[in-house]
């Protein structure tokens, strides 16, 4: 029996990153829970259909073959692949931690060709606290917090093996197969994401010593990962041993798949049915907009119970129209946003632009008594897109300007009296936490539900959120929550 039943299950243990390695071709390695993606990368350079190959069967389901291109020929090496991940937004390092990887050892490259040595994985390169596991000349080098050790090599060909490292102040221990191989001095501080001087060297099946390379192809394994996990605690001998004790035949989560979405809300969240929805360049159809109204503090957070790399963000302006005796104006596309959101006596203030906007201006125009609204949604697999409301302000200046091919409108506007919001939130993809006359200011994710006065937490800190600024355009999107 897998130890988990679903994606929620497992977040609700504190599992923050999840490679299911599921996928069944191409490149594209997912985190199916933290985001954190990466992707098979051959400094050899291998065709399409050559990564389609390392995407194999697995006891519980898929997995990287990693080697499923090398012919066995020392010299043909670099046509094994690498799982390199992304450039990781988080800059956090954590205090427990456990790192779980399944892997089938199908050979010992160094063994047979006298290469340096093989590497299981290196995570946090450029920081002293990383992680990493390798094998050289018949010995286990691993390490993890700042701390080292070593044990006999204990890889046999043919096998599977569930390879585990804990730890926290108290104590760091590799695990292997259920049990305890080797103990080291605790530490208070782990390193698993890569640091600004080390972009590319975040990697399962290889390491990055070599200081330039992506990596270097003397560290390569002949091997399978069947997935690999990380929490942000430290799991007990038991936990470990139960996790081996599942086996390799039976997958980490039972279910991966998205979780559906269940349409029950509070009353004072109706749901308006059957409307148009303009998204450039088609016309939509959808069978209920989330309400365009949204300046209470009741929320109920749909998007939690979705997996976050199987959907598509998507933004849009709404102008509202009943002001003016019209219908609401959807707009999708707008090439850029910015907003402050707070509450208050203070004001919001929201400012769009709309692109190639000829056909939207008389519609624009007609709808200034209204109130301009920014809407988050998700486009799920089938097509269909949720929304809901980030803000609004009022709409008090239109602007177009002509240029050589388009015009291009500008609206903005500000809304004072907003009603302060309560709850509490959880800040995600952190970038960066800065500072200033002891007032803090993260910059991170943009939550849909996040409204100024509810209580965020960011890395282990927790502060109210005076105001959020948004800025959102072609190439990137995030936002600062901050304090006053």
């Amino acid at each position: 029996m897998a130890k988990y039943a679903d994606l929620l299950a497992a977040q609700s243990d504190d599992l923050i990153h999840f490679w299911s390695m599921e996928e069944t071709s191409g490149t594209a390695v997912a985190d199916i829970i933290g985001g954190w993606g990466g992707e098979c990368i051959a400094s050899g350079g291998l065709s399409p259909t050559e990564f389609d190959d390392t995407a194999v069967a697995t006891p519980a389901g898929h997995g990287r073959d990693l080697s499923a291109n090398w012919d066995g020929t020392y010299a043909d090496r670099t046509s094994i692949a690498v799982i390199k991940l992304d450039q990781a937004t988080v800059t956090k390092s954590f205090s427990a931690i456990t790192l779980r990887f399944r892997y089938y050892h199908r050979t010992s490259i160094e063994d047979t060709y006298n290469v340096m040595s093989l590497s299981l994985f290196l995570l946090g390169r450029g920081f002293s606290e990383a992680a990493y596991l390798d094998v050289s000349v018949g010995t286990l080098f691993w390490g993890a917090g700042g701390e080292d050790g070593s044990i006999t090599d204990p890889f046999a060909d043919g096998q599977w093996y569930d390879i585990v490292v804990t730890g926290d102040i108290s104590s760091i221990n590799l695990y292997i197969n259920g049990t305890l191989q080797d103990t080291l001095s605790g530490s208070g501080t782990f390193e698993v994401y890569d640091s600004t001087s080390t972009t590319d060297s975040c990697l399962i099946g290889a390491s990055d010593y070599d200081g330039g390379s992506e990596y270097r192809d003397t560290t390569v394994i002949d091997g399978i990962f069947q997935d690999a996990a990380i929490w942000s605690r430290k799991l007990t001998a038991t936990e470990v041993g139960d996790l081996n004790t599942e086996g390799n035949s039976e997958p980490l989560i039972t279910d991966t798949s998205p979780i559906t979405y269940d349409a029950e809300f509070d009353a004072t969240m109706p749901i308006q049915a059957e409307f148009s929805v303009q998204v450039d360049p088609v016309l939509a159809s959808m069978d209920a907009a989330f309400p365009i109204r949204f300046q209470g503090a009741a929320f109920q957070d749909w998007v939690a119970k979705l997996p976050p790399t199987q959907l598509q963000e998507v933004y849009r302006l709404v102008i509202t129209g009943a002001q003016n005796g019209l219908e609401n104006l959807y707009i999708g596309g707008i090439s850029s946003w910015q907003a402050t959101n707070q509450a208050g006596g203070r004001s919001s203030y929201v400012q769009a632009v709309i692109p190639a906007a000829d056909q939207y201006l008389d519609d624009i125009s007609a709808r200034q008594k209204g109130e301009l609204v920014i809407q988050k949604g998700y486009r799920f697999a089938d097509g269909q897109v949720q929304y809901d409301e980030i803000m609004r302000s009022g709409f008090d200046s239109l602007r177009p300007d002509r240029g050589q091919r388009a015009l291009t409108i500008t609206v903005s506007g500000y809304m004072k009296n907003k009603p302060t919001s309560t709850g509490t939130r959880a800040l995600t993809g952190i970038r960066s936490i800065s500072t200033s006359n002891g007032q803090r200011r993260v910059r991170c994710n943009i939550d849909l539900f996040l409204q100024p006065g509810m209580t965020v937490t960011a890395l282990e800190e927790t502060f109210t959120a005076d105001y959020i600024n948004y800025y959102v355009n072609n190439t990137d999107k995030f936002c600062e929550v901050s304090e006053r």
